[in-house]
């Protein structure tokens, strides 16, 4: 099955610290273009200090340039959903009665059009995306510490 990460995710990914065991051979991975902006502002400027930027700054430079770079220009290998997909699908939630933030909605939506599991970095649980996931029947999970 395909996953769906979040930003936090996403940097351990791009900084070639995927979890052990995170994903059976061959499935892709994808991430939300507010989870992908988030994680763009949180290494863009040393006015945002957060879980990410104080993780990249303990970085080697070597693997924070890289890893920066690899933001920057997110590689093919990691799917970016658009809200041109996933526009209509939110709003069908929110008509269905889901009742979550932005960046909460456009993560379920992209879970169930892609067919994935959502998977959140354990730093950044969200109760109320596990609890729609889970009404609806969407896979998902938190991943770490």
């Amino acid at each position: 099955m395909d996953v769906i990460v979040d930003d936090h995710l996403l940097l351990q990914i791009l900084l070639n610290e995927e979890p052990p065991n995170f994903r059976v051979p061959g499935a892709r991975i994808f991430t939300t273009g507010l989870w992908y902006h988030r994680l763009c502002r949180a290494v863009s400027t040393h006015e945002v200090t957060g879980a990410m930027s104080r993780r990249l700054g303990r970085a080697d430079p070597v693997v924070a340039a890289s890893a920066v770079r690899a933001i920057t220009t997110l590689p093919e290998t990691i799917g970016l959903m658009s809200l041109r997909e996933l526009a209509w699908p939110m709003a069908r939630l929110l008509q269905d009665g889901v009742r979550l933030n932005l960046m909460s909605l456009e993560a379920l939506a992209a879970a169930e059009r892609q067919r994935a599991e959502l998977c959140l970095a354990a730093a950044d649980e969200n109760p109320q995306l596990l609890d729609a996931a889970a009404a609806r029947g969407t896979p998902a999970r938190l991943v770490g510490n």
